[in-house]
């Protein structure tokens, strides 16, 4: 998952709002029980962000291999990422991803003496299941959209160059600010 921070802040405040307006919990402390669930996600987002740069660091290392095989440099950095993840036990596919970090806090919702649950838990993880989905739906959109530009370009830019890279970040920057999400 790579989310903008706001658009994680948008979905925290309104997963926190909902389980409390809802009443299906009360925390004694609203603030610190939204910045649990905010440590929660951004700590799945750094373990991504960290696989990432260890099968990238990985495949740099054996450049030499993969150019003898023909292999593409993404395709490499993928199943190598595939295998880090594996062994660390995180899931890389969306909705196991999401279902992984939907537990992660309901687990903390009902291990916290300091939250009173008033709805079953399974209903409770379903409700953040919901939100988790419409942040990656979300940034799903910004990552179509900004494929979709650079294909739009007429001189073809290949994926994985640093051209690529640059102008990726830059249009993805762009479209996160015209929704206001940095």
């Amino acid at each position: 998952m790579k989310l903008p921070a706001k658009l994680v802040e948008r979905v925290v405040d309104s997963l926190t709002k909902e389980l409390i307006e809802r009443h299906l919990v009360e925390p004694e402390n609203p603030q610190e029980f939204r910045d649990k669930i905010n440590n929660i996600l951004q700590e799945a987002i750094e373990e991504e962000r960290q696989l990432e740069e260890e099968a990238e660091r990985l495949v740099s290392q054996h450049i030499h291999l993969i150019e003898s095989e023909d292999i593409r440099y993404r395709t490499a950095v993928m199943k190598v990422k595939e295998k880090l993840a594996e062994d660390k036990n995180i899931h890389l596919e969306p909705e196991e991803r999401i279902n992984q970090i939907a537990n992660k806090i309901k687990k903390y919702i009902e291990l916290d003496p300091s939250i009173e649950i008033f709805e079953h838990p399974n209903y409770i993880r379903r409700v953040i299941v919901e939100k988790l989905k419409s942040m990656i739906r979300e940034e799903k959109e910004i990552d179509k959209e900004v494929r979709q530009r650079i294909k739009s370009y007429s001189k073809k830019i290949v994926e994985g160059t640093p051209e690529w890279r640059i102008l990726y970040n830059r249009i993805y920057e762009d479209a996160l600010k015209r929704r206001g999400l940095l």
